[in-house]
């Protein structure tokens, strides 16, 4: 990705929000108004952006993943094959032993041992 597009909608008194649209040059459209909204706290999520354009890169930043989301649905949409595996698991049902889907990490253990001489044995 190698721009981002955003668009300000409103900004929300009620909620303290900046209300975003997104779109950038990896997206279907490049229209930010082809995609839904999102709101932001800008007071409680980047404090230290105190002016209107470090608020508004911070909200460019945000958006970064937003693009890669939207991204990922419309890939999602032109892949009739992977769409088929998804809407077929509709209706299922299966219980699953939770020791069969969990990977522990082996715990590794170390011992230092120290002398009464300050030494590390």
């Amino acid at each position: 990705m190698n721009t981002i597009k955003i668009k300000i909608i409103a900004w929300e008194a009620d909620g303290q929000s900046l209300i975003c649209k997104y779109a950038s040059d990896e997206t279907a459209s490049s229209n930010p108004d082809d995609y839904n909204s999102f709101a932001f706290q800008p007071r409680l999520m980047w404090p230290h952006a105190t002016t209107a354009d470090a608020v508004l890169e911070e909200a460019a930043r945000a958006g970064i993943s937003i693009c890669q989301e939207i991204k990922t649905y419309e890939n999602l949409a032109n892949n009739p094959t992977q769409l088929a595996v998804y809407s077929g698991l509709s209706g299922t049902e299966q219980t699953f032993n939770v020791s069969d889907i969990t990977h522990e990490e082996p715990v590794v253990q170390a011992i230092v041992l120290i002398s009464t001489d300050s030494e590390v044995v």
